[in-house]
């Protein structure tokens, strides 16, 4: 059987397509995802902790801190963030989960890392506010992931840098309606 190089290229990317499928499939529910082990032993060689900010400022136009986006931290956050969440979340707009600008006014991280880990464990035990939002979004229940309590502080911090905050964690916010 003879082939040219045209049919073997369409070969060549519908299987490619199909296998990029499976992937996002896969990782939508959550069986797989992007560790970032490499950019998270960076991160963990200069930073103590990847919710703070270290070259912080003020902005002179808004007086709002300017967070150094080009923290191995938040790095890792971004490639973990885009490996992870984004099928279901942006960080400023509804998808098919909340918009998470502003989570760690409405969360600790206490209580962030457990429902990441395993969301449902959370709206079993009947928190309320994790009750709350899986009624919220139609009871669509969010896939556990196997992420380190290290590597869910960078996607934290990483949402926390996109939406032009401080890069903090406030562990009294333990109340908000949502």
């Amino acid at each position: 059987m003879r082939t040219n190089s045209l049919s073997f290229a369409l070969t060549v990317g519908m299987g490619l397509i199909v296998v990029l499928m499976g992937y996002a499939v896969l990782s939508g529910a959550g069986l797989v995802g992007f560790a970032a082990a490499d950019v998270a032993a960076a991160a963990q060689s200069e930073l103590a902790s990847p919710l703070v900010a270290s070259k912080a400022k003020a902005s002179p136009a808004d007086g709002r801190p300017v967070v150094d986006k080009t923290s191995p931290a938040i790095a890792a956050g971004d490639a973990l963030f885009k490996a992870n969440c984004t099928q279901c979340h942006a960080v400023n707009e509804q998808v098919v989960g909340p918009a998470l600008a502003g989570i760690t006014k409405r969360r600790s991280i206490g209580w962030i890392i457990p429902w990441v880990k395993n969301s449902a464990k959370v709206v079993a035990s009947g928190d309320e506010y994790a009750v709350a939002l899986y009624n919220r979004f139609q009871k669509q229940q969010m896939p556990s992931f196997r992420l380190s309590d290290k590597e869910i502080e960078e996607i934290v911090a990483y949402v926390s840098s996109e939406m032009g905050g401080a890069v903090t964690i406030d562990d009294s916010s333990l109340t908000a309606a949502y």
